[in-house]
């Protein structure tokens, strides 16, 4: 069974997982809401009203108890933001997001980041985390790679890429099989 505890705060090694309040909206919107090559699932936001809406609604779905969705610090800096979604009770899953300003890819934080939370996912009782990607951005299979996770296959036409439909690359781990290095 799975034991939804939402968002609650992760410490890494370099990391601060938190939930997001609405201060965080100005870097929010400077950082990777506004940037097509950190945001990738909806249209750069051309406003900071945008990325307001966005902040609010990740706040106000803090009540419940299957929300998870985390805003990364690095070096007491906000960098992007990381997220569980697409649940299925049945089958005991959930979908890892994260999202990484450019001006912090490369450092190891959405690994990180992603190890963390398929810990944290796998304690809650899910016994399946998997994410996708464009097939464009390379650079997030490997951050799955480096998570234990296994190509699963392409789907055509699984995800968005900036508010339009676009295949999807699909990675998997599942409790059975997690790594130690995770």
């Amino acid at each position: 069974m799975i034991n939804h505890i939402g968002t609650k705060p992760i410490i890494t090694s370099r990391l601060q997982l938190r939930r997001f309040i609405l201060n965080d909206t100005n870097d929010a919107f400077e950082k990777w809401a506004s940037s097509i090559d950190s945001i990738f699932w909806e249209p750069p936001h051309k406003t900071l009203c945008e990325t307001a809406k966005m902040i609010d609604t990740y706040v106000e779905n803090y009540r419940n108890s299957n929300w998870y969705m985390w805003a990364i610090e690095y070096e007491n800096k906000l960098v992007g933001l990381a997220c569980g979604n697409e649940i299925d009770e049945n089958t005991k899953s959930i979908c890892l997001g994260y999202c990484i300003a450019k001006t912090h890819w490369n450092k190891g934080i959405a690994t990180e980041a992603s190890k963390a939370l398929i810990n944290y996912f796998f304690n809650a009782g899910f016994s399946r985390v998997f994410s996708h990607h464009n097939p464009n951005n390379p650079s997030s299979g490997r951050v799955m790679q480096k998570c234990g996770m296994k190509f699963e296959g392409l789907i055509s036409g699984g995800s968005m890429f900036a508010g339009e439909v676009c295949d999807c690359l699909q990675y998997a781990i599942v409790k059975s099989d997690c790594h130690k290095n995770i």
